[in-house]
This record gives structure tokens, sequence and C-alpha cells, in this order.
């Protein structure tokens, strides 16, 4: 479970900090999920609600399960430059040793970004039990991240249809939270 502070981010206020990065909120597989319109599955290879079939080959037990519509986040919060057509367009350094020199405004936003972080962290981690459904920890994820006047920065990167990311058993990584119940015994951090 991990909610980002992008390091490069030059921003007008500290909720324009919170950005993906390469890990996101509760991460697990790639695996198809049923798209929130009109039930057609996210399948590998052709991004999320590309294709009209699930042809992904599972190695284990677990299934998608139904997905809710995409939360919409209040136009008070500041978006990150994707949460429209899901494309990030800022670029950090081309190279490894190009390091920005961030000013006290950019520190305090960065460590302001860091404290609502660690409060969604703790909530969404709270929450994983026996019973519970990703999709509950998904929607505690968005309105914890939202009331903080923060841009929950899964939701819409690269497409991706919720406000964090949920990983049981066999997932890996970028599961996207639906019906599934956590069962005891199957809910694992990452």
């Amino acid at each position: 479970l991990d909610l980002l502070a992008a390091a490069g981010c030059r921003a007008a206020s500290p909720m324009q900090l919170i950005a993906p990065g390469p890990a996101v909120l509760l991460a697990s597989a790639l695996a198809a999920r049923p798209a929130a319109r009109g039930g057609r599955p996210f399948c590998m290879g052709g991004g999320f609600g590309a294709a009209a079939r699930d042809t992904f080959k599972y190695s284990g037990k677990v299934r998608p399960g139904k997905q809710s519509p995409k939360r919409s986040v209040p136009k008070s919060i500041s978006k990150p430059d994707y949460w429209k057509d899901g494309q990030p367009k800022a670029r950090g350094p081309m190279l490894p040793w190009q390091i920005q020199k961030k000013s006290e405004a950019d520190i305090e936003g960065m460590r302001a970004a860091g404290r609502i972080a660690r409060e969604v962290l703790d909530l969404a981690g709270a929450a994983v039990a026996p019973g519970v459904t990703t999709e509950a920890i998904d929607a505690l994820v968005h309105e914890a991240a939202v009331s903080r006047g923060a841009y929950p920065s899964p939701l819409n990167y690269h497409g991706f249809p919720k406000s964090c990311c949920t990983s049981v058993n066999e997932v890996i990584c970028h599961g996207i939270p639906d019906s599934t119940k956590l069962r005891d015994g199957a809910a694992r951090p990452t």
C-alpha cells in the first residue's frame, strides 16, 4: 500500500504533489478484471477496457469480481496531468545524476503529501480483514484521500479505473478492486 509524493513535482499546493510512482496503493497483478462500463473485461496486452473478451490465462484460482463505476473527484481538488486522458505528461530528469534542487515550498509540499499518504495507508491497512471486499477498501481510500484535499494517484493513471490497487493470493501487482471478498489468510501486504 503506497500513496507516493512525486519528488520532482512543482505544485501550487501540497495536494498536487500526490502522484503515482513505481508502486501504488495496495499493489496487485495486471490480471483481467471486468470493466466498470458495460461489464467488459480488461485483458492483458490491451490496456484497461481495450478488449471485449477475457483471454488471460490464469495461473491460480483468483478470478475477477464485479466492479463499481469509477469514482469522481471534486472540482476543488487539484488534479494531475493525466486525470482526463490517463496519459501522464510530466517527465523527470533524463539521467539519474541530474538532481533537481527543491525549494523550501517544494519540500514542505512533499512533507504534507507524505503525511496524507501515511494517514491513508494506515486507514486502508486497518480495513483489510476477512469478508471485506477490495471494492470497500478502494472506497475508503478514495474518500480518505479526497477528504484530505488530495487526488487518489492511481485513479485514471494509464486508464486505471480505481483509487488503489489490491493484491490477493497469486495476484502480484496492480489488481483492480472489485467485489472480491478477502478470506482469512488470503490478504497479503505487498
